[in-house]
């Protein structure tokens, strides 16, 4: 085991940051009968972005915790501070995409 791992695995908090975007599955079948395509799309965009709601909410109240001294593991914080920042990014940039796939199709010629 390096020592990087043996630092990040004796951190109390680390056991509180989830991975990222645990929920991820686009290229999934409707698992019922009335569910179409759009609506399971629809549903696991809503879970990455309730996902990097989480991931922001939680690196927000490890820094207020850090800055009040009720948490002094600064690498637990950072971490934190990287995977929300990292979530935001990827849910912009797959935003950004969206929308100009949308834009690409509305001029399509018909």
């Amino acid at each position: 085991m390096s020592a990087i791992t043996a630092l990040i695995d004796t951190t109390p908090a680390a056991a509180a940051i989830q991975p990222f975007a645990p929920n991820l599955q686009l290229i999934k079948s409707p698992e019922s009968e009335n569910e179409s395509p759009f609506s399971a799309f629809f549903n696991a965009a809503l879970n990455v972005m309730n996902d990097t709601n989480s991931m922001v909410a939680t690196a927000e109240q490890m820094q207020l915790d850090f800055a009040t001294g009720r948490m002094d593991d600064i690498l637990a914080v950072q971490m934190a501070m990287d995977r929300a920042a990292n979530a935001v990014n990827f849910t912009s940039q797959v935003t950004n995409r969206i929308i100009e796939s949308y834009r690409e199709i509305m001029r399509m010629q018909i």
